[in-house]
């Protein structure tokens, strides 16, 4: 195998470990590079309006821990289809963080918003799922040798992972003190005393009005 000319991953291969930076930016086609880059602006276009706080860290780090996953456990020849070690280029793996994050982020955090985010992603690319499997468990296209379902699989499993560990950043569904029963709410303890101040109440009950008294006529 001629690995020299090759800038994507190469699994367990020294020279591959480069290809975790820059395989993301080698497509094998202009149609491979436009099929990753209009989910790319749409994902993250969400990503920057809805998760601002953890925008950057995801696109960087989860670049980083994607390509560093497929590098480890990409084509283990466990598999009838790994039957020899390839060179993973493309940005489909990125596509797969972005598309999961989002969608995981909207479930997790039970926000009604966020959710309509993530049923937007669903109807976008949930033909996407697919992606993540082998041709052993589902034959989805005739170019599927050509394809690496580990960038899709390993994309998914950061976008998850990062969903879960940033599910208290950011956005949330806001919840309200009668929300939470039996809670004692210093808040609301504050505004009710000022309440009182403002508007006391009498201290005494009016006293009851004296019944009648009735003599005998008789």
């Amino acid at each position: 195998m001629n690995i020299t000319g090759c800038y994507g991953i190469i699994p367990r291969y020294e020279i591959g470990i480069k290809g975790i930076l820059l395989a993301p930016l080698f497509h094998s086609s202009w149609e491979h590079l436009f099929n990753n880059a209009a989910p790319i602006l749409v994902l993250g276009f969400m990503v920057f309006s809805f998760y601002k706080k953890v925008a950057y860290l995801l696109l960087t780090v989860g670049w980083v821990l994607t390509g560093a996953l497929v590098w480890l456990f990409a084509d283990l020849g466990i598999l009838a289809s790994d039957n020899h070690i390839g060179c993973h280029i493309g940005a489909s793996g990125i596509v797969y963080m972005l598309a999961f994050f989002v969608f995981a982020s909207g479930i997790i955090r039970k926000s009604l918003p966020l959710i309509a985010v993530s049923l937007i992603v669903v109807f976008l690319y949930g033909g996407m799922l697919w992606g993540i499997f082998p041709e052993e468990v589902i034959v989805y296209t005739k170019e599927q040798e050509r394809i690496s379902w580990e960038s899709h699989f390993f994309g998914a499993v950061v976008g998850v992972f990062f969903a879960f560990i940033w599910r208290n950043v950011g956005n949330q569904n806001k919840k309200y003190s009668w929300h939470r029963r039996g809670d004692y709410v210093m808040e609301d303890e504050e505004l009710w005393q000022r309440y009182l101040e403002k508007y006391p109440e009498e201290e005494e009950d009016d006293p009851e009005p004296e019944k009648p008294k009735f003599k005998d006529l008789f």
